[in-house]
């Protein structure tokens, strides 16, 4: 979605006696001597977090920050420069000799760019981790051609001459890996030339430098943007450092292009501690809004009892629309943004909610990692003794409001098909089930299998389809409608309930596809069997 930052820069009331007071013409002269007036309006790619004042590397000219503005009477290229001065309210000082228009009428023509020192070669900051570096490798420009004389505000619209990077990377804490300390940029070509009169910028140039570019990091999870010229990076492209060590993602050829928002989203995992687990694919839309809802990418919900210490992943997932429901593709709905959990619930993380495993665990399937697989949709609801009810209590203040849920199917669904971000799989992640799902072919008899051993999709969410089915949160009904609103939630009454995405049973070329009408199982509240299991939602 593209975002407009209006930044003024315009006459400041203090301004005008200034104006007077360096003019030495005589009366008709100084009313026919018009100051330039100008606005900006910055096309830009907005990166928020939602529990923080600051902003994620968000491209804006801050209080205090300097932009060049170059004025020259329209055909003869001779500038004069001037430097404005970003205040904290959003509008831009004049210098004390602000620029005129000539008192002819001649036409001008108007430039602005920043970072004000750039010159005619440009190069980025080879440390973005603080916003200032990330803001001064973030070459804005502007430009108005054959302006005529006027009191009105002249508008500007700067365009970005870097490309932007944009990684969210995810530890796997099932599989040991608790703590991403940083994310580097490699192979960059940090320099450019450019023209401060046209904003022409040449083609990526100088000694290859790595880029650091984590702009905040956790126990879970770390993220941030950096700048860098347009240019094809081959080979060994990020290093992720870990607790377990540094995982590497290397490409055969990316190009980044000037102007465009490239966005990585990935999981590390120990089985695959050198390689990147799961890619999502890259944005080029020229300009993104990550988070318009303030939602962080994610929420690690930490508690110790009965002896564990657990951390429920909650991936972030934004609300939009949907058509497909089902084996439906003339659904209409709408879900508002919610958190779904990265992983099916574990056997350690219900020990430390319930103080036992369920008692009709499979046999070789109850190892800390592996799914809970042998419980009802009572065990997880049940008002005071259940699941849901002692997690909620146990969180607490951590859940700032929210409440632990299992999810609707419609939030379900939307999440396994990757939200926003859908590639319109067959399966959850991929076309190929022996790349994200266990299932019949690819699977021991009766057996089902650790959490997160497979790829994950576009959303990095785990094991969506096959190893064990999942609870929601709905009353089955066979005719769900095709109108479903907003937060469909389905009946409101009913005897049994839904679960999705199948099990490790399951035949891929049928009813592990999430459009099958029988990816879809029925189940009564009480019923206890084998490879049944659930993932959390907060919202």
């Amino acid at each position: 979605m593209k975002m407009k930052n209006i930044l003024a820069l315009a006459l400041l009331p203090t301004m005008t006696a200034m104006l007077t007071a360096c003019s030495n013409d005589d009366a008709q002269q100084a009313n026919e001597r018009v100051p330039i007036s100008l606005s900006a309006t910055t096309l830009t790619a907005t990166e928020t977090r939602a529990n923080a004042d600051t902003t994620l590397n968000k491209t804006y000219l801050g209080n205090g920050q300097a932009v060049r503005v170059r004025v020259s009477n329209t055909g003869v290229g001779s500038y004069t420069d001037y430097t404005y001065t970003a205040e904290a309210n959003g509008m831009l000082t004049a210098p004390a000799t602000p620029p005129f228009y000539p008192i002819d009428n001649t036409r001008v023509d108007i430039v602005a760019y920043s970072p004000s020192f750039a010159s005619s070669t440009f190069t980025i900051m080879n440390d973005q981790t603080n916003n200032d570096n990330y803001v001064a490798s973030d070459l804005i420009f502007a430009s108005v051609s054959n302006q005529e004389k006027t009191t009105a505000t002249v508008p500007l619209q700067f365009e970005h001459k870097m490309a932007k990077v944009v990684v969210e990377a995810l530890a796997n804490t099932a599989s040991g890996v608790t703590t991403i300390n940083s994310i580097t940029l490699h192979r960059v070509r940090p320099s450019v030339s450019f023209n401060t009169s046209t904003g022409v910028v040449g083609s990526a140039d100088g000694s290859m430098v790595s880029v650091k570019l984590v702009k905040n990091s956790n126990e879970g999870a770390a993220y941030g943007t950096a700048a860098i010229p347009g240019q094809t990076i081959t080979g060994n492209l990020l290093t992720i450092e870990t607790n377990l060590g540094t995982a590497t993602y290397a490409v055969d050829s990316k190009t980044f292009s000037a102007g465009k928002v490239y966005k990585m989203r990935l999981t590390v995992t120990r089985e695959q501690v050198n390689s990147v687990t799961q890619i999502s694919g890259w944005t080029e839309n020229g300009d993104v809004n990550l988070y318009s809802s303030g939602g962080d990418p994610f929420k690690l919900i930490t508690l110790t009892n009965n002896g564990k210490t657990v951390t429920f992943v909650m991936v972030y997932v934004k609300g939009g629309s949907y058509t497909k429901f089902r084996d439906k593709t003339n659904v209409t709905g709408t879900l508002t943004d919610y958190y779904i959990q990265q992983t099916e619930v574990n056997n350690k993380q219900w020990y430390a909610v319930m103080g036992s495993l369920p008692p009709n665990e499979l046999a070789g399937c109850t190892g800390e990692q592996y799914p809970v697989a042998a419980i009802s949709y009572t065990d997880i609801t049940a008002a005071s003794t259940g699941f849901l009810a002692r997690l909620n209590n146990l969180a607490g203040s951590q859940l700032e409001g929210r409440k632990f849920k299992l999810p609707t199917e419609a939030q379900w669904e939307f999440a396994a098909r990757g939200g926003t971000h859908s590639r319109n799989y067959i399966y959850a992640g991929s076309d190929y089930a022996d790349a994200v799902a266990w299932h019949v072919n690819n699977s021991a008899s009766e057996m089902i299998y650790p959490i997160a051993k497979l790829g994950a999709n576009e959303l990095g969410l785990y094991d969506m389809s096959g190893n064990v089915q999942e609870y929601c949160s709905d009353y089955y009904t066979a005719t769900p409608p095709t109108a479903q609103g907003t937060d469909y939630s389905g009946p409101a009454t009913g005897s049994e309930v839904v679960a999705r995405g199948r099990n490790r049973d399951s035949d891929p070329a049928t009813i592990l596809r999430l459009s099958d009408p029988d990816n879809v199982m029925v189940i009564n509240f009480s019923h206890v069997g084998n490879r049944k299991g659930f993932r959390l939602a907060l919202q």
